[in-house]
Order: structure tokens, then C-alpha cells, then sequence
């Protein structure tokens, strides 16, 4: 017969005691002693609390997760025999490809077709020619190897990520070609190195150098598409001008074709908080709050972006440190033709013995009518307006709402993105 004891004063449960051992008090000490015994070991395979054998069988399989993302699935047969808990637990091992790949499996996310897109990105923009084979294209694949590329003829074998973004990538090559659908699918909104890090399943450290890629790779073929925009502006301006009277009305003139516009923006700015209450004198206009002020050392801290807008076509978006005709002068040479129509604001009374076909409207222009502190046709006169280059302003500063702060460093890699 099994006898039973009480622990202590608290109501613990009751323990049965073997047969054969003396029932005597335990100081702590030598409970714990007693309840890790090697004849009667404690959680691991626990035979204090005696459970029938009878009432689980041997091949009942318990399913437990491996991670929390409940992706992976291991089992377990119970009562197996398992190391003493006096051994420390052993260092988990890393996990293999095959693992990695199961984690990162996401059933909305089609691997197979994002690889396709990424492989059919790089033979498009940056193919790989057979330097034995004069004009050959490489085009053998390897399966085990996707980013390795071979000649069919010679078997010259290369790198097809080489001198390319993906240059040294070594995240999977589908998840380039994820994030370049989904920059266009939600275009404007940017996406952001968080919301890949978190839809991908990677660090942000990895999240971040993809971001970085996609941008390098969107600085890379934008001038295509500005090479594209400034011969289609070529055709559709050519012999053209607008009437000398500034005071003529163009909006028929200017009704079936492409309205281009011009005009500066502040992204981000320095306040006179960072300024340590200071306020700036040294610059004026815009570029004064992109920099701090001399004593704190002058540098700019803030994003002045240009913007070229054609309505309902490209846009192209530019970080500049200032305002002057040295600095905006050769980017809008770069994009426009000389003889097409560009309206500005009166930010740029320099562009008159460049472009012919100019014209600019005052947004400070007072109303003749003394009840009236502004005038009615202060943004636009005679069809002249620059509501096409605000208009992107709008959708640039929503846009980039989603990132806590850019350095002006940084602002042109952010900056061809968006164009792109």
C-alpha cells in the first residue's frame, strides 16, 4: 500500500511516495535532491506523477511547431528517450536551403514566375555575350545554378548577375523581381524597406540592400526613358513657337498637345528647432531651410527637388542644393528641347534668351481691387500655369510621407525610384 504526505503548509498536490521509503520531512535542500534523483527523474519522462501506458498509445504523433510561423512541422512520439536534464541543451542546428526556402514559402507569392520576371529583367537590359563567340548570346541555364549562365557553343560559363544591381546578391533572385512588380503595381505609394522586410521575411538589413538594388537599377535606365521623352518632345515641337505678345491667350493653342511645366519643391527641411532657435539669413527663399545655420556648421540637412512635368506623361524629379541658373540651367537643357513651350513660376527670369517659347506666371501678384489682398489670376493667366509640376508635388510629398527622413546623400537614389 502507497502511502501519502503533505509538502510543506501550501496545498500541493498529492505525490505518491514509493513503497519502501521512509516518510520524513524534506528540507528544501534535499527536496529538490529527492525530486531530481536519478531513480526518479523529474519532467523529462516524469514518473512522479504516474500516467497508464494504456491510455496513449505508442504511435500517437503530437504535432508541435518548429518556429512560430507554424510553417514547419515536426512530430514526436512520447515517452521517448530523451538526454538528463543535468546536460545543458545542445546548440540548434543551422537551417539548410531547403529549409530556408519552406520558411520564406509564402502560398501568395509565386516563386517560379517573380524568377522569371528577375532572369528576364537581366537578359533584357544586361545581356551576356560570349566573348569566344563574336555576337552569341548567352542563353543555356543551369538548374541548379539560376544565376549562372553558359554558352551553348563553346561552354563559356559566367555570372548573368555580374556588373549588374544584382551584383553579389544573395538573397534569392525571385525576390527582385517581387519587388519591382510591386513598385509598379502600387505606384505612387513607394514601398518601403519595413514592409519589404516584413512581406519577404527577411532581416531589414537585407530588406534595405534590395531597396538599395531596385533604386540602382532604376537610376541606371532612367536616362532611356529621358532620351525617349526628349525626341518625342523633338517631333512634336519642331518648327514650333508661341506668339511673341505675352498677353495672348495659348490656351487653344496649347489644347491638344504636350503642356510641360517646371518648379522646385522642399522635401525635407531643417526647423529652428535643429537650429538651436537660430533662424538662417545667409540663404534665401527655399534653399534656406535645406541648411543649417553657420554657426552649426552650415550643411544642408534638408531635399530641394526640381520637377519636369509633362501633363499626363513623364516626370522627371531632381535633387539640387539650390536654385541658381548653374544648377537648373543644364538639367532643363538635358530634358527639353529648345523649342518647346515651358511655363514656370517667376523663379526663373534667366530661361527668357533660352527658351523662346517661355512663359511664367506671378503667384504673388496683388488684386487690383482693394478688398482683395490677392489677385484672381495669380496662378493662372492666359492659360499659362505650372499646376502640372504642383499637381506631382502633391503626389511627391504623399508619397514620401512613408519615409521617416532621407540624406540629401540619398535623396537622388529615392528620387529616380519615383521617376522610374
Amino acid at each position: 500500500m502507497s502511502t501519502f504526505m503533505l509538502l510543506g503548509q501550501v496545498d500541493y498536490p498529492l505525490v505518491p511516495i514509493p513503497e519502501g521509503r521512509q516518510v520524513q520531512q524534506l528540507g528544501s535542500e534535499r527536496r529538490d535532491d529527492y525530486l531530481s534523483h536519478q531513480t526518479y527523474p523529474n519532467r523529462n519522462g516524469n514518473k512522479l506523477f504516474p500516467i497508464a501506458h494504456e491510455l496513449l498509445s505508442k504511435q500517437t504523433e503530437v504535432k508541435v511547431p518548429q518556429d512560430l510561423n507554424l510553417s514547419i512541422t515536426n512530430t514526436f512520439t512520447p515517452f521517448a528517450s530523451t538526454k538528463s536534464s543535468s546536460q545543458s541543451p545542445s546548440r540548434p542546428k543551422p537551417l539548410t536551403e531547403e529549409q530556408l526556402k519552406e520558411k520564406r514559402k509564402n502560398p501568395a507569392i509565386n516563386i517560379d514566375f517573380f524568377t522569371g520576371l528577375t532572369k528576364k529583367i537581366l537578359n533584357d537590359f544586361y545581356p551576356k555575350y560570349c566573348p569566344n563567340c563574336p555576337g552569341k548570346l548567352l542563353t543555356k541555364e543551369i538548374s541548379t545554378q539560376p544565376e549562372l549562365i553558359r554558352c551553348e557553343g563553346c561552354r563559356y560559363l559566367t555570372s548573368r548577375i555580374s556588373y549588374t544591381p544584382l551584383h553579389h546578391f544573395k538573397l534569392p533572385l525571385w525576390m527582385f523581381g517581387y519587388v519591382f512588380l510591386e513598385s509598379m503595381i502600387q505606384h505612387p505609394k513607394v514601398v518601403t524597406s519595413t514592409e519589404i522586410s516584413k512581406r519577404l521575411r527577411i532581416s531589414y538589413k537585407g530588406a534595405a540592400s534590395l531597396k538599395k538594388r531596385f533604386q540602382v537599377f532604376a537610376s541606371q535606365q532612367l536616362p532611356k526613358y529621358q532620351k525617349l521623352t526628349y525626341d518625342a518632345l523633338d517631333r512634336e515641337f519642331k518648327d514650333f513657337s508661341l506668339p511673341p505678345d505675352e498677353d495672348t491667350d495659348i490656351t487653344e493653342i496649347m489644347e491638344n498637345r504636350p503642356y510641360v511645366c517646371a518648379d522646385t519643391v522642399v522635401l525635407y527641411s531643417a526647423s529652428q528647432r535643429a537650429n538651436q532657435g537660430r533662424k538662417r539669413y545667409r540663404h534665401a527663399g527655399s534653399t534656406a531651410s535645406i541648411y543649417l545655420s553657420d554657426k552649426l556648421g552650415g550643411r544642408q540637412v534638408g531635399t530641394l527637388a526640381h520637377t519636369i512635368a509633362v501633363k499626363q506623361g513623364p516626370v522627371f524629379f531632381h535633387s539640387v542644393p539650390n536654385q541658381k541658373m548653374n544648377t537648373l540651367g543644364p538639367i532643363i537643357q538635358n530634358h527639353l528641347p529648345l523649342q518647346t513651350p515651358l511655363m514656370t513660376d517667376e523663379g526663373y527670369p534667366w530661361l527668357w534668351n533660352i527658351y523662346k517659347s517661355h512663359r511664367s506666371v506671378n503667384h504673388s501678384a496683388h488684386s487690383k481691387d482693394a478688398r482683395y489682398k490677392w489677385a484672381r489670376n495669380r496662378w493662372s493667366k492666359n492659360g499659362v500655369h505650372n499646376q502640372v509640376a504642383e499637381g506631382n508635388h502633391r503626389l511627391l510629398k504623399t508619397a514620401f510621407s512613408s519615409y521617416c527622413y532621407i540624406r540629401p546623400e540619398n535623396s537622388t537614389r529615392y528620387l529616380n525610384e519615383f521617376s522610374f
